[in-house]
């Protein structure tokens, strides 16, 4: 665990631990031998304080724009973090590798690059295929813990490490820190905790559990391509579906709606959308849009290359001309004007460059204002 991270109610910090382990060890190992035998945690151990947090450039009047995160004690995250350390070992041998969410070895990139490689060799596939972008509504949120408690029965794990997590669930509260004031505490009665080690872990084992039944599921055809079959993709709850056409859709949705009934999490339809491989007239498919172009992890998806690259790389290249122009104005080193180039500059062109080719034109836009910059305009 890393530290100068916010404390939990208590306000004791990694740095208090560290400082006085020698004498907190024993104490705190009779503690959690006590909780794991009765199989509920202190009082002070189940609190969480829940911060919110905007997301970026969404209208923050509106209470779905704002992301819980919850800080807890830290004798919780340790207890939470020592199983997370020993359950990442064997994720790579429960978790498909169409998962990317939370997984060592594996990066965000591979699922983008893999909707822009069936996208531009559609000639190789034969049929109407589609992409189906879905959105799950508070997927961290609303889990069930009875399902999670299931679904790790159901992957084999021993009762030890179940009884666990069904510990660092039982009779937990929290209460919302707002302009440095606190709600009364709440039951939390569903919903895995962003701010917990272990959570992200957890989110895999259900979010797998629609990923099998999508996989082995002969209620409909993925998309077929170089004699192999493509189904889903996903990054954590991003969960992207590739079909054989449209009549796949609805016994999708099907399975989907059954796998919400029981997990708790529920498809926004609000935000699904449809991406045809093919020209099709229609401008909806069971009530999701069809769309020309998709932002898809933060990378505009469109079957038209030149369309794609602008998208992707124009706001960008006008963005950091703003900024070098604004520092333009002040009187900086040119080993500072250096540094500027890769923390307000190159830092935003890296992560579309790991799921896009860079045309040659847009090269040499970029090329043109970082040397401006660092030169200050000068002749180079």
């Amino acid at each position: 665990m890393k530290k100068g991270k916010s404390p939990g109610s208590d306000g004791l910090t990694l740095e208090f631990f560290i400082q006085f382990w020698e004498i907190l060890e024993q104490s705190f190992f009779l503690m959690l031998q006590e909780c794991i035998k009765n199989g509920t945690m202190t009082p002070a151990m189940k609190q969480g304080v829940m911060s919110l947090i905007p997301k970026p450039d969404k209208d923050v009047t509106i209470i779905d724009n704002w992301r819980p995160i919850t800080l807890l004690n830290f004798d919780y995250k340790l207890i939470a973090s020592i199983f997370a350390k020993r359950l990442k070992q064997h994720l790579h041998y429960i978790i498909n590798e169409t998962q990317t969410g939370f997984m060592k070895g594996r990066h965000i990139s591979c699922n983008t690059r893999l909707v822009l490689d069936l996208i531009d060799y559609r000639d190789e596939i034969k049929s109407d295929a589609i992409i189906l972008f879905l959105d799950f509504y508070k997927a961290f949120d609303t889990v069930k813990h009875q399902f999670l408690i299931n679904s790790l029965e159901a992957f084999g794990f021993p009762s030890k490490l179940i009884n666990i997590v069904q510990m660092l669930y039982k009779e937990i509260d929290s209460c919302i820190i707002l302009n440095s004031r606190t709600s009364p505490r709440f039951p939390v009665l569903r919903g895995i905790r962003q701010g917990c080690p272990l959570s992200p872990f957890l989110f895999l084992f259900v979010v797998e559990t629609l990923s099998i039944d999508i996989l082995h599921n002969d209620n409909f055809a993925g998309l077929d391509i170089f004699n192999r079959e493509i189904r889903i993709s996903q990054l954590a709850d991003d969960t992207t579906l590739f079909l054989k056409d449209k009549e796949q859709v609805s016994p999708v949705l099907t399975t989907i709606n059954a796998f919400s009934n029981a997990s708790g999490l529920k498809l926004n339809l609000s935000k699904c959308e449809i991406i045809c491989l093919f020209d099709t007239v229609e401008t909806e498919i069971e009530n999701i849009p069809i769309k020309n172009e998709v932002k898809y992890l933060g990378i505009h998806i469109t079957k038209n290359l030149i369309s794609r690259q602008f998208l992707n790389f124009s706001q960008r290249l006008l963005k950091t001309k703003y900024i070098f122009n604004n520092w333009l104005q002040r009187d900086s080193s040119i080993l500072g004007r250096v540094f500027l180039s890769k923390t307000e500059g190159l830092s935003r062109f890296v992560y579309p460059s790991l799921s896009l080719a860079v045309d040659n034109h847009t090269s040499k836009n970029i090329d043109t204002i970082f040397l401006d910059f660092i030169w200050s305009n000068k002749s180079h």
